[in-house]
């Protein structure tokens, strides 16, 4: 497809090396993205999949930027920044791209004119690109009424550049898309690309951490505004941790939650309002467990921690803590902790883990003769005055997480039952014959 739509009036191909004027960084971001979008097989598919757009070997993709629509809106000013193209021979899908770089985002008048441009050009969706999170392409972080039959789905940029280094690692067969994947990721990682993480808490996080510490009653609106800016972090943290041990981290959600944003929305912050915490589980492949993570606003602490179960062939407490020690390095055990459950309504006891080598007995000295269930595995930051400090707080949480799975998480293995074993009596076919079982009763 060498000539525009018929939709598109004007618009130039997205490029690797675009010619614009430097003032034009978000010209310029897309136009790489897009035309390493076009080229890479295995990036579109990556994304695109994401959207729920399965590409095929034989489909192909186009791209241009800048572009202007025959049917605009009312004002006919607009000029959204680019538009992709999935070709599969007997169908085209279609979708309006609008990206935006370093603190600007995409504001929600312009998006609602967006849809209305793609509703009256016939396409099938806008994207858009910005350093605003969202949990999935198809959870836009704003809240806007789509026409029928347009999809609306958000990339966050650090979704991308995740998606491309993850990649990379996997391998890609085709040296010449590796080579342009490789180097897209070293300019989007450059900060004149313009692609940031999430660097801070909203204004009001100071007042809502006091209004914790003084015993007050959150309100609404500022107690929503910091759930929603949780989720943003919590999505860059799982992009973040992706990265840093090249594999896919998620977030551990309720299929109402992943079908609906605002039941997320809604639930944590019952979870501010009634308990003062704020968490998520993060989903690690082949993890014993989800690393679980706590903002605590009343102790002003981050706890991250796992859980595993009590192996099931050790009758003693003692050898059922000695199978858990046994997989934590004994280097560094500064503020990990070891919790453990116990049957019914008994309460959790906790001992340090270099008390547990220790001391072990002490975990348990008051339980008499039950059995311990399992074990939480903890490492808890106490903030104090710097968790209502809104850039401290994200850089102490984003420390916090890789630190404890380094520290203990990687090391955790959930018990397995062993395999059955072949009694030795039993050794020989002879010993289990009929006859034989027979004469045995």
């Amino acid at each position: 497809m060498s000539e525009l739509p018929t939709c598109v009036e004007s618009g130039e191909r997205a490029r690797l090396f675009p010619i614009l004027a430097e003032r034009s960084i978000e010209g310029r971001t897309l136009s790489i993205f897009l035309a390493t979008l076009i080229s890479v097989r295995p990036f579109a598919e990556r994304l695109l999949e994401q959207m729920g757009r399965k590409i095929g070997p034989l489909a192909k993709l186009h791209a241009w930027t800048e572009v202007r629509f025959a049917h605009l809106d009312d004002d006919g000013h607009d000029r959204p920044d680019g538009l992709l193209i999935v070709d599969t021979g007997r169908a085209k899908w279609t979708a309006l791209v609008e990206a935006k770089v370093r603190k600007s985002d995409i504001q929600a008048e312009q998006l609602a004119r967006y849809l209305k441009i793609a509703k009256a050009n016939k396409l099938d969706a806008v994207i858009t690109l910005s350093n605003q999170f969202s949990l999935a392409p198809h959870h836009h972080p704003l809240s806007v009424s789509k026409p029928k039959h347009v999809e609306l789905f958000h990339l966050s940029w650090m979704r991308v550049l995740t998606e491309a280094y993850l990649l990379l690692n996997e391998g890609i067969d085709d040296g010449d898309q590796e080579y342009i994947l490789n180097e897209f990721k070293r300019f989007i990682s450059h900060p004149s690309a313009g692609v940031e993480s999430f660097t801070q808490m909203p204004p009001v996080w100071g007042d809502v951490t006091d209004t914790v510490q003084t015993g007050g009653s959150i309100l609404i609106k500022p107690g929503k505004e910091v759930v929603q800016a949780w989720h943003q972090e919590c999505q860059d943290l799982s992009l973040i941790f992706s990265r840093q041990i090249d594999a896919g981290v998620t977030q551990k959600l309720t299929r109402a939650q992943r079908a609906d944003p605002s039941v997320r929305i809604d639930q944590d912050f019952e979870e501010l309002r009634s308990a003062q915490k704020l968490s998520v589980e993060l989903e690690v492949p082949d993890a014993a467990d989800t690393v679980k993570v706590c903002a605590d606003f009343t102790r002003r602490t981050v706890s991250v921690w796992m859980y595993v179960n009590a192996p099931g062939d050790k009758k003693r407490n003692s050898a059922r803590l000695n199978w858990l020690l046994r997989q934590l390095p004994h280097e560094d055990e500064d503020g990990i902790h070891i919790r453990a459950q116990w049957p019914g309504t008994s309460p959790w006891t906790q001992i340090s883990l270099s008390d547990a080598r220790s001391n072990g007995d002490d975990l348990f000295a008051e339980k008499g003769d039950m059995t311990l269930l399992g074990f939480e595995v903890v490492s808890v930051v106490d903030l104090g005055h710097r968790f209502g400090q809104r850039q401290t707080f994200i850089k102490e949480l984003e420390d916090a997480v890789p630190d404890f799975w380094e520290r203990a998480g990687q090391n955790l293995r959930a018990w397995v039952k062993p395999a059955p074993k072949v009694k030795q009596e039993r050794s020989e076919p002879e010993t289990v014959s009929p006859t034989a079982i027979s004469d045995s009763d």
